[in-house]
């Protein structure tokens, strides 16, 4: 198989992955306080290690894998950063 076809595969796996996020991600732009229920050592493991991948990516010439590690690591950054800010207000509403 070529290159190309092994690329394409690659971004077909890696599409399919990432958008898995897609649903949390739009649930906590569309309401914030759904990031309460969402788990910050996960988001954080799953950030970090696809920040890994994408270090693996790129030391491989990987385009796939850099490419659609990077986006993963993107939407799981944001959720995470979601989560801090939901707590954070949720202690402010506390205090009042």
């Amino acid at each position: 198989m070529d290159d190309f076809w092994q690329e394409m595969i690659g971004f077909a796996a890696g599409t399919i992955v990432t958008s898995a996020a897609l649903p949390r991600v739009r649930d906590i732009l569309r309401n914030h306080d759904v990031a309460l229920n969402e788990s910050l050592p996960r988001n954080a493991m799953l950030a970090g290690g696809n920040l890994i991948w994408v270090v693996y990516g790129v030391l491989q010439d990987a385009l796939a894998v850099t490419v659609m590690c990077a986006l993963s690591t993107t939407f799981n950054g944001a959720i995470m950063v979601s989560i801090l800010l939901a707590r954070r207000r949720q202690a402010r509403r506390a205090r009042a």
